[in-house]
């Protein structure tokens, strides 16, 4: 099988986080085809819970506003990284503006692209607890509603596609492989 190359890529738009850009893809030196890609800076999920003194697990998820679908979605805190952030700095800071919480800890799980057929977001995967109230400034654009949810409830909502964002879906499901929650 031969290589596609992208030979040619012209930036059409260029913003703070994200940008766009068309490329020429080839193959043995023939033209293929044209594709416009979203650059993406990247971006974090973070599965906050907790665990109470009888063993049951709850989650903080937030209710917000989405433009771009027109709705709002119940989802775990999630966020863009600002240039040149850490992304475990991102999870401490999202978590403070949509939940009012800092986490004493933070487990890296995994990462994984969003959308590879058009864009390269790189978004990273963390499970958070042990918290201590602390609230940052939303951004101004956010409009979040916290709910805090048992795990039976939560699973309940995403067997019955009441969870529509699958960042949260993905992010739930591999908490709870990680630990071993039927």
């Amino acid at each position: 099988m031969n290589d596609i190359t992208r030979k040619k890529s012209t930036v059409i738009y260029k913003g703070d986080y994200i940008s766009l850009r068309n490329d020429e893809l080839y193959r043995d030196n023939t033209f293929l085809s044209s594709r416009d890609v979203v650059e993406h800076v990247g971006s974090i999920v973070t599965v906050p819970y907790e665990i109470s003194s009888t063993g049951e697990i709850f989650f903080y998820l937030v209710r917000q506003w989405r433009n771009p679908i027109d709705r709002w979605l119940l989802e775990f805190p999630a966020g863009t990284l600002n240039r040149a952030e850490n992304p475990e700095d991102a999870v401490v800071r999202e978590l403070q503006e949509e939940i009012g919480k800092f986490p004493e800890a933070i487990e890296f799980h995994s990462d994984f692209f969003v959308a590879p057929g058009w864009c390269n977001e790189k978004m990273y995967c963390f499970f958070a607890s042990k918290f201590r109230e602390s609230k940052l400034d939303s951004d101004v654009d956010e409009d979040i509603k916290v709910e805090k949810l048992s795990l039976i409830e939560l699973k309940k909502k995403v067997e019955k596609s009441e969870i529509k964002d699958l960042k949260t879906i993905a992010s739930f499901y591999l908490f709870c492989e990680k630990n071993g929650v039927k």
